[in-house]
């Protein structure tokens, strides 16, 4: 393997990391107005299936190729700063913006959930929403959030730490290039995923409740972890996912739309369990799963690994946008309760609020001051950044991208 310089920097994983952190805001306007019960602050009175397909779509393959380029990127950083380096980094961009964003969304996330249960069942929703403070269970109701995925991915690098030898080792070994050469060698992968989908409820990834996350919940992402970590001890043969692209990712919507049938299934036969359902469930997602996710690597490699400020821009302002959405988001989804407006309206609504809010943020805001350096690694100017070198070794910023 030959190693890249020290300046490397990978556009096209940049815009992928930004681009499913930007898609988590779509999901969360969506989750609202779904049929599912408990995926949101929220629960509009008006719902669509439509939104439950397109959860269930993104849900596939989101965060599993968030976890790719994460496990891609702290092997990076493994790589680059020692095991001290790694540890101090993913202390300042994981476990402090972690602690930060609990301290700051939370009270008003659960306090505008409460609020909203009450306003749709009580004709005094205000002064229910006091008594159930003054019963002291705002403070049993502690959970993660939307931030679980920092837990996990804390946890995984936690336990990267002492087996960073150990995961070069076998990561780096000839059977993961074949893999990557073999046109079917990414059904190897499919077959790890589903096998840790098999004890999830329904056959697709499980959403922690709690501050520790299940087994199966890490066992599930740390398939992509370990894969992305691969990727990046067999970086020159990254071209060889430019083989996948919108075939691809057309195959693994078809993939997803079967496993919707097989959950939709499911459901229907609560609280009996249907094991053919389950275990179809478990077999398209993972399919769809990798199908996509692999896809639009291919995609990225091939139409951005040039960069360009634009999609540099979305890479820096990706992690405030995800972290800090929520609040936006439900402070346009509230109002919208009493309105009889379409869920597929209301849905679009709340992306053409808080899209441009967050970004007025970051901006404003968030870029040029100490919350920038602790999201980004660094304070940066307003607005774009200027046009960096093309290819993939361009030179890169003080931090590493895709530290966080």
């Amino acid at each position: 393997m030959n190693p890249a310089p020290p300046s490397a920097r990978y556009h096209a994983f940049d815009a992928l990391r930004g681009s499913m952190m930007l898609l988590g805001v779509a999901l969360h306007s969506a989750t609202a107005y779904s049929t599912f019960p408990d995926v949101w602050w929220l629960k509009d009175p008006v719902t669509s299936r439509w939104a439950d397909l397109f959860i269930l779509w993104v849900h596939t393959f989101r965060l599993p190729l968030f976890f790719v380029m994460s496990g891609f990127f702290a092997a990076l950083l493994f790589e680059r700063r020692g095991a001290g380096g790694f540890l101090r980094n993913r202390a300042a961009r994981l476990l402090l913006p972690f602690l930060l964003g609990m301290a700051a969304m939370f009270p008003f996330l659960k306090l505008a959930s409460v609020y909203a249960w009450f306003l749709a069942r009580d004709p005094e929703p205000w002064r229910r929403l006091q008594g159930w403070l003054a019963d002291g269970r705002f403070w049993r109701s502690l959970e993660p959030m939307h931030l679980w995925f920092l837990i996990v991915l804390m946890m995984l690098c936690a336990g990267a730490l002492p087996a960073g030898p150990a995961m070069r080792r076998a990561m780096g070994g000839a059977w993961f290039a074949r893999l990557l050469e073999r046109r079917g060698g990414w059904l190897v992968w499919a077959g790890a995923t589903m096998a840790t989908l098999l004890p999830m409820q329904f056959g697709i990834l499980d959403t922690p409740q709690s501050f520790l996350p299940q087994a199966r919940v890490l066992a599930a992402y740390a398939v992509f972890f370990m894969f992305g970590w691969g990727l990046y001890l067999h970086r020159e043969q990254l071209g060889q996912l430019r083989r996948f692209g919108a075939g691809a990712v057309l195959a693994g919507a078809l993939c997803a739309l079967m496993a919707a049938g097989a959950v939709e299934r499911q459901m229907a036969a609560l609280p009996a369990r249907t094991e053919p359902a389950h275990a179809g469930t478990a077999l398209f997602t993972a399919l769809g799963c990798w199908l996509t996710l692999l896809g639009l690597a291919g995609i990225a490699l091939r139409r951005l690994d040039g960069g360009s400020p634009f999609w540099r821009y979305l890479s820096d302002s990706a992690y405030w946008v995800f972290l800090f959405h929520p609040p936006v988001l439900v402070a346009v989804q509230l109002p919208m309760m009493r309105l009889g407006w379409p869920a597929e309206v209301k849905m679009l609504a709340g992306l053409v609020f808080a899209v441009p809010v967050l970004y007025l943020l970051y901006d404003l805001w968030v870029r040029p001051g100490w919350l920038g350096a602790l999201l980004n690694g660094r304070r940066m100017p307003r607005g774009l950044p200027r046009q960096e070198s093309r290819g993939a070794n361009a030179p890169a910023a003080a931090e590493p991208c895709g530290a966080q």
